[in-house]
């Protein structure tokens, strides 16, 4: 009984409830309902007010025409008004442009004023009516607060071509060009002369004739005061002056193209700050000057020679037998290399440098070897020896080598194994690479019976290299004979000297500043021997007859020649046996 009780109460609220909700529904709805009906209202009753203002034969409040108000007025009213304002205003008064020192006066004759008063008054009544009724509700609000002036621009008629002629006129006579700024270099007086700019001025014409036609078109007769336009002037750029000058004063200079240091270039500066302080306090179109500095640069050619090559590097004899043919082939030869300059990573090769060792050049014929191994002359005969006196010199620069060959036999003016020959008709040449980080400089003469080769650059460690060479092995060849049988019995006498050949190893050791040991190269050396060559006469007499007894030598024999004492061992074009080159 009690469950059944619940439920019948369960049941009677939820029936008030929902008696509830559709009431508010109802309510909701006819709130919306009231609320649409009042908008349509409102929207109709808005839009019978504009289409009302606009079928309004009033002109709207505060509107003005020819400097006179006509708001309120029908077009009827306003005529009169109209028509005696344009009558006041448009020919009796005279209309004054006031520039800065003349005043242009634009008078009723010069632009014959007529007006449309119908069309002018058609205007002001269709103002702010022209774009629906809400449009012409807004404009309506608008002229409550805000004055309006209704131009006479298509109701007015006047003189616009006098108007433009007397302003274009007056642009003529007022114009003034501007000056630029100006500067020019007297190198001469060690002087920069400065002429400050001048603005000009000009009218701004299209402007003004905008000015004047408004005036007209609205019935404001007060003066126009007008200013010119500026025309501004150019003015100078000392800063680029200023760097300019500056870049053209530079230090000297190497170029790896050329070989050579080129010497700096001096010039002028001046205090550029002091300068355009000066410029900015001058008066307009004024003159004035600044003092040129003379200006030298920081490094000249003197100083960065010795920047660059005023370091002994390394520096080699070699001593030369006084002949004068083969010392003025020593001379030719090293003043040809005298000062080459060798960059990082170029080949220096000696037949490019000193060239062919012809008689146009001033060489001379001396003894060098042919190809059979005799000795023989040649031009250039001792060139060998500058070329060996290099690459002994670069043995202890540790510089790399390209290519180098040994003399057929064992010379004496270098250490065994430091030699290099060469010979320009066979191509046979000594080259070494730069492997330095530096250029480096070569300086070559002959002085006190010797060559001097040294090398000049910049210091670029404290590695030094250590030379030594030993003898292998040794050998020689048999004597050779040629029987002269016009020579006496016993007859003995050299023409060709024997040479030692021998295979010889030369060590290269290369240290750093605290003697640990950074390289070490082994260069090999194979030189020929050759054969002591000898003239010999017959062993026995041939049979005779007695000689007269009046021939004080019949029967006697002649003394044997002196051996001539042993020929100076000269160079050697044709190169020796085989040998490893840089590793």
């Amino acid at each position: 009984m009690a469950v059944t009780t619940a439920t019948a109460a369960s049941r009677a609220a939820h029936k008030r409830q929902n008696k509830k909700r559709k009431k508010q529904r109802h309510g909701l709805r006819t709130g919306l309902i009231v609320t649409l009906i009042a908008a349509l209202l409102l929207v109709v009753g808005l839009y019978a007010w504009g289409s009302m203002l606009e079928s309004s034969k009033t002109i709207y409040p505060n509107v003005r025409m020819a400097g006179v108000e006509i708001g309120g007025l029908t077009t009827g009213e306003a005529r009169t008004k109209v028509e005696t304002a344009v009558a006041q205003a448009y020919t009796a008064s005279t209309l004054e442009v006031q520039l800065p020192d003349r005043t242009i006066t634009f008078s009723p004759e010069q632009t014959s004023v007529a007006i449309d008063t119908e069309e002018a008054l058609r205007e002001a009544l269709a103002y702010g009516r022209s774009d629906g009724p809400f449009q012409a509700i807004l404009n309506y609000l608008r002229c409550q607060t805000t004055q309006m002036d209704i131009p006479l621009e298509t109701a007015l008629e006047f003189d616009r071509e006098a108007i433009t002629q007397e302003i274009q006129e007056a642009a003529v006579m007022t114009r003034e060009a501007p000056q630029n700024s100006a500067m020019a270099l007297d190198e001469g007086a060690g002087m920069l002369e400065v002429t400050r700019g001048r603005e000009g001025r000009e009218l701004d014409t299209d402007g003004l004739y905008e000015a004047v036609c408004q005036a007209f078109e609205t019935g404001n007769f007060e003066p126009i005061v007008w200013e010119y336009q500026v025309i501004p002037y150019e003015d100078i750029d000392l800063a680029a002056l200023h760097e300019t000058l500056e870049s053209q004063i530079h230090d000297a200079v190497y170029n790896p193209e050329t070989h050579t240091i080129e010497e700096g270039v001096s010039g002028y500066r001046f205090d550029l700050q002091a300068a355009e302080t000066r410029l900015e306090r001058a008066e307009p179109g004024e003159t004035f000057t600044v003092p040129l500095l003379e200006a030298e640069p920081a490094v000249d050619a003197a100083t960065l020679s010795h920047q660059m090559f005023g370091t002994k590097l390394e520096s080699r004899s070699s001593s030369y037998v006084q002949d004068a043919k083969r010392t003025e082939n020593l001379r030719l030869a090293c003043e040809a290399i005298n000062g080459t300059i060798v960059n990082p990573g170029e080949i220096f090769s000696f037949n490019d440098v000193v060239g062919e060792r012809t008689a146009e050049k001033g060489y001379q014929p001396a003894t060098i070897y042919g190809g059979d191994g005799a000795s023989v002359d040649d031009l250039g005969g001792g060139v060998c020896q500058v070329a060996s006196t290099i690459y002994y010199t670069t043995l202890y620069m540790d510089l790399e080598q390209v290519q180098r060959a040994p003399h057929m036999y064992q010379v004496t003016y270098v250490p065994k194994g430091m030699d290099a020959t060469v010979f320009y008709d066979s191509g046979l040449d000594y080259q070494f690479r730069n492997n330095r980080e530096n250029p480096i400089k070569i300086q070559a003469n002959i002085d006190g019976g010797k060559v001097n080769i040294t090398f000049w650059g910049v210091k670029e460690n404290d590695n030094y290299v250590v030379m030594d060479s030993q003898t292998l092995s040794t050998f020689t060849e048999e004597p050779q004979e040629k029987l002269d049988e016009t020579k006496p019995v016993g007859y003995r006498q050299v023409i060709q000297g024997a040479y030692t050949g021998a295979k010889v190893e030369a060590y290269q050791k290369v240290y750093d500043g605290n003697g640990n040991l950074l390289e070490s190269r082994t260069i090999y050396s194979t030189y020929k021997a050759r054969p002591a060559i000898y003239v010999v006469g017959p062993t026995e007499a041939p049979v005779t007859e007695d000689p007269p007894a009046s021939d004080p030598s019949a029967g006697t024999t002649p003394d044997t020649p002196e051996t001539p004492p042993e020929e100076t061992i000269p160079d050697d074009p044709l190169g020796g046996g085989e040998e490893t080159l840089w590793p």
